[in-house]
């Protein structure tokens, strides 16, 4: 009975420990006049919801790096873009150029016809020509982050 206890002792000391549950962590950055929001999951992927404004001297791409490490991420798994405006899209080719993003998501090509669409639209062509992913998506598709 002893032998089998130790035994069973011995086993349960070696055996992994649950992974601890993380919280699923919702961060709102401020990208002045717009709205950032970094979404960390309890398996520990991130969405990225818009990149702010370009240039301030890298005002926006620096305090969404400054979050994301905070979170203890070393890169954006998803980074969606809400649309093709200059506040939500034109900070996304400086954010790639100092923190990896592994996959954009968007509607779609770019049907805006606003000043500086088409500057806006080479920008994020750039980061997709270095080798992030996209992901086209339509009303009804599901994101693919587990655990929410």
């Amino acid at each position: 009975m002893r032998t089998i206890s130790l035994l069973l002792l011995a086993v349960l000391a070696a055996a992994p420990l649950p992974a601890a549950k993380r919280d699923l962590k919702i961060t709102f950055l401020d990208v002045e006049g717009g709205q950032a929001t970094l979404v960390v999951t309890p398996g520990g992927e991130s969405l990225l919801i818009d990149a702010g404004w370009p240039g301030n001297n890298g005002r926006d791409s620096d305090r969404i790096i400054a979050a994301a490490r905070k979170a203890g991420l070393t890169k954006i798994d998803y980074l969606l873009v809400t649309h093709y405006h200059m506040d939500h899209v034109g900070g996304v080719p400086e954010l790639a150029a100092k923190f990896p993003i592994g996959t954009l998501i968007d509607h779609g090509a770019n049907t805006e016809t606003t000043r500086g669409a088409k500057e806006l639209e080479a920008g994020y062509q750039k980061v997709l020509a270095t080798g992030a992913k996209r992901l086209t998506v339509k009303p009804g598709d599901r994101l693919p982050l587990k655990d929410i």
